[in-house]
């Protein structure tokens, strides 16, 4: 159901209105921040130096760290398309 609801967005300006209608602004802050993490992560920043960066607690950074190590592929792959 969410892959047909996002993917009908056919704009930038309707894809956001989405994403502000699903999420809380809480909710996207920390969307945008587990992608900093993995972003800082990828660079080869250390979890105590991507919490200064991004910044969050060291606590999120080693949570973000994990799923950046157990996802390290996949996370690559949609870093690349962000960095374009």
């Amino acid at each position: 159901m969410l892959y047909q609801l996002f993917q009908s967005a056919r704009t930038e300006k309707e894809f956001n209105e989405l994403i502000e209608l699903t999420f809380t602004e809480h909710e996207r802050a920390m969307m945008l921040e587990r992608w900093r993490i993995f972003d800082a992560l990828d660079r080869g920043l250390s979890q105590r130096d991507v919490s200064k960066e991004v910044p969050c607690s060291i606590v999120t950074a080693t949570r973000g760290a994990k799923v950046y190590r157990d996802n390290r592929e996949v996370i690559k792959k949609y870093l690349e398309l962000i960095r374009g």
